[in-house]
């Protein structure tokens, strides 16, 4: 694997950077607002000098000074009042900025509170502030479902794999990441279905272009699951319980004294998921198929994870070190394959791990450095033994001769060993130049078992034993420029991609011996621009430029041992995408945002089904699309508020040569939403009861046009925005409606806060990925306490 090139840059980084700050004294603080929340983006200067800094997304700020006498520092940011210091209390120096309550007349640094500032990237991200909602009892997916652009598709209820489709790209064409660390080691212990708000400070939607931060290979946008910040000592604990005997805990602990911290994140998860379903079913006397509407009997999910963490800050050698253990293991009961065709009794699938990492934070004067390390191996079992089937009223038929379920018996046990280094490196050059480099390498090896499982041609060797390894390199840098009194933001970035996986590929439809072992790499480069324009504080417009590549990553090539095959015959996907959107607000008034994309991929990467119950990764014809999307709230008055989006987007196979496959040029991509919107209205009362406690209620409306399960010809769909397709229903994911409620009450002195919601108020038939059916109407209740 050829990897020179990421190294030739980090060491070019450090070879300039490396001694810059040894003559010099650390100036540092941490700049928060009223409410104590970080302030991001804000201008550090020492007055009558060119000496600056800008603080980062805790607030924190360091400058490299030859003394700390006679200096003046001035903070600036748009929205908060300009204050000048000249007193420095030793250690950190603590700063409140004010709210601006009239319209400054001079030009500074657009800064706002971290998630404020998220939103006007030069990077189009859409940000959900998960503190709005830690007392109810939602989960990530339901809020990133209200959002425009953006369609969460699952396979089933609490716990079942989730699938991001932003502005018509999906699979592994998205990235995910925690506190900016890519989360291929954490497996499907920490996912969208399964964390709890609770645990999150905010959640980043990035599409299209990514920052320099994010190092990753993705090509339709990314997903950054940010953390709690932790600025005081505080304990949550909360609880639910809803339809379906579903149950979910949760506890976040963070405690700090001098230089020492350390906390618990734990959570747990447990629900039947029997809810009702559509399907057909064998009448025992005529053997004929009826519809009938059953409870599913075997799709229960019972989940567990926990985060012990601890650390030091204010080092001389690091502003911050932190020491982890994670750890979670979960147990999934497969009721039935990838489409709903036949029922599963006896199937199962585990995962678990034991995850130490380690974090450390170093600033340098204008240098900051941010290294994460972490290794673990993710166990992956699969249980499928039965002799004997089940039909969908949850009957068992024994057939002795029968050996599993499904047509693939397993008794799987498959360990992945994961490495991940992470590290960032920032130099400010001045207060309107900044240089980033950000290094990601993944190695995952993978090695099992199955005495089940497909066998070499003639041998009784196990082909999972024999190990798979994969390892990625992804490297990117760039300058982050501010011009014309800061309201024109650019960033130009150029991004290196190198991978090499060696394993076998099989599937039980054919035998296989030691000559199917394969390696596959390769390695490219991309380039991205992205430009931001305030004519005001608070109105922008945005345009972004990308030409990417994404490389086939080890789940795409290796499969999962389960449902999906390997295939080491794919291609990495190349992709130029450009967006272009505006966005105005008035703050406690209202917000409104356009913003319109247009894609032409090459060799897109997406997961189809082959020989049934199976599937596997594969490069797709050539997709190109475009797409527009509004996005919109309007505060009615000090109580009401309400807010509505739409999105279109039309994502078309072209470039199809094959005489057979010539009617698919000009169709849609298929299992992938092109209409859909959301409308919501939010209610806030003033304190009521002596408590003074406040009572929030709230009601979403969302709705998904038809869409369809397969390609189907572009002269059988339906005419007009909204018409119907002329094809089997049953290649059709039809029109749905959902409506979701409900109410919240905070009572501040009593450290409470309780929270009721009903899904599916109106109890609809509501489908989501490849046609498998979610959960009608369910009520939820969760209770929270807090010691801060």
């Amino acid at each position: 694997m050829s990897v020179p090139a990421g190294r030739v840059i980090c060491c070019f980084f450090c070879l300039i950077f490396g001694n810059v700050f040894s003559q010099t004294t650390a100036l540092k603080g941490r700049i928060t607002d009223p409410r104590k929340e970080p302030l991001a983006g804000v201008l550090v200067q020492v007055k009558d000098t060119r000496l600056s800094a800008v603080s980062n997304e805790n607030g924190e700020f360091s400058l490299a000074v030859s003394r700390t006498t006679d200096l003046v520092l001035r903070f600036s940011l748009v929205g908060f009042q300009t204050l000048e210091l000249s007193t420095f209390p030793s250690g950190t120096l603590t700063v409140t900025l004010k709210e601006q309550v009239k319209e400054l007349n001079e030009t500074v640094v657009y800064g706002k509170t971290e998630t404020a500032a998220a939103r006007e990237l030069s990077v189009k991200a859409q940000v959900l502030d998960m503190k709005q909602v830690h007392a109810l009892p939602v989960n990530i997916s339901e809020l990133m479902n209200r959002s425009s652009g953006i369609r969460i598709r699952q396979t089933g209820g609490l716990g079942s794999a989730t699938d991001v489709n932003l502005n018509g790209f999906s699979g592994k064409s998205i990235r995910y990441f925690k506190d900016g660390i890519p989360m291929d080691y954490l497996g499907e212990g920490f996912s969208l279905s399964s964390v709890p708000v609770n645990m999150l400070e905010r959640v980043e939607i990035y599409k299209g272009v990514l920052p320099v931060g994010l190092g990753a290979d993705a090509l339709g946008g990314a997903v950054n699951l940010i953390g709690r910040k932790l600025t005081r000592n505080y304990a949550d604990v909360s609880y639910e319980i809803g339809s379906y005997n579903t149950h979910r805990a949760n506890l976040n602990t963070y405690f700090s004294k001098n230089k020492v911290f350390y906390g618990l994140d734990a959570f747990f998860n447990h629900s039947d998921n029997n809810y009702k379903v559509n399907v057909k079913v064998t009448d025992p006397d005529t053997r004929n198929q009826e519809d009938a509407k059953v409870p599913l009997f075997h799709n229960a999910y019972t989940g567990a994870f926990g985060q012990a963490f601890v650390g030091l800050r204010d080092l001389r050698w690091a502003d911050e070190i932190r020491l982890e253990l994670s750890g979670f293991k979960f147990n999934r009961e497969q009721q039935h394959p990838a489409l709903m065709t036949e029922p599963y009794g006896g199937i199962v699938s585990r995962q678990s791990s034991v995850i130490p990492g380690l974090r450390y934070k170093k600033q340098l004067g204008a240098l900051e450095i941010d290294q994460f390390l972490v290794y673990n191996t993710l166990s992956i079992s699969r249980t499928d033994t039965l002799k004997g089937t089940y039909n969908w009223l949850g009957v068992f038929t024994p057939n002795p001769t029968r050996n599993g379920e499904s047509s693939r018996p397993s008794l799987s046990d498959i360990r992945n060993n994961y490495l991940t280094s992470r590290t960032n490196l920032k130099y400010r050059l001045n207060s309107t130049h900044l240089l980033e480099f950000n290094q990601v390498i993944t190695r995952a090896d993978r090695e099992g078992k199955d005495p089940l499982g497909p066998k070499f041609l003639d041998t009784q060797v196990d082909v999972l034993s024999l190990p798979s390894e994969y390892i990625k390199w992804v490297s990117s840098a760039g300058i982050n420029s501010r011009f014309f009194r800061n309201k024109l933001d650019n960033l130009l970035m150029v991004k290196y991609f190198s991978y090499k996986a060696t394993g076998v590929e099989t599937y039980q439809s054919r035998e296989v011996s030691t000559t199917d072992a394969q390696t596959s790499k390769g390695n490219t480069w991309g380039v991205a621009e992205g430009l931001k324009y305030h004519f005001t504080p608070d109105h922008l417009v945005r345009f972004s430029a990308e030409y990417s590549n994404r490389l086939p990553d080890h789940n795409e090539l290796f499969g999962d041992a389960v449902w999906i095959v390997q295939n080491f015959g794919i291609r990495p996907e190349r992709s130029l995408n450009f967006n272009l959107g505006w966005r105005a607000s008035v703050r406690n008034k209202y917000t409104l945002e356009l913003n319109s994309f247009y894609r032409r991929t090459r060799d897109l990467i997406l997961l189809v089904p082959i020989q049934a119950p199976f599937a596997r990764y594969e490069n797709q014809q050539n997709v190109k699309g475009f797409g527009i999307e509004a996005d919109g709230s309007v505060q009615l008055d000090a109580r009401f508020c309400v807010s509505a989006n739409a999105t279109w987007q039309s994502m078309r196979l072209f470039g199809i040569t094959t005489q057979q496959e010539l009617w698919k040029n000009d169709a849609r991509l298929r299992n992938t939403p092109f209409l859909f919107g959301n409308l919501g209205l939010n209610y806030q009362s003033a304190p009521v009861f002596r408590q003074k406690a406040i009572l929030k209620a709230f009601v979403f409306y969302s709705y998904l046009h038809e869409y369809y399960l397969e390609t189907i010809p572009k002269r059988l769909e339906g005419s007009g925005l909204f018409g119907k397709a002329q094809v089997n229903t049953l290649l059709v994911i039809p029109n749905q409606h959902l409506v979701n409620t409900g109410v919240q009450l905070d009572i501040p002195a009593l450290r409470t806060a309780v929270g009721l919601d009903i899904k599916n108020l109106l109890n609809k038939d509501i489908y989501d990925n490849y046609r498998v059916q979610r959960a009608g109407r369910s009520i939820h209740l969760k209770i929270n306490y807090s010691i801060k």
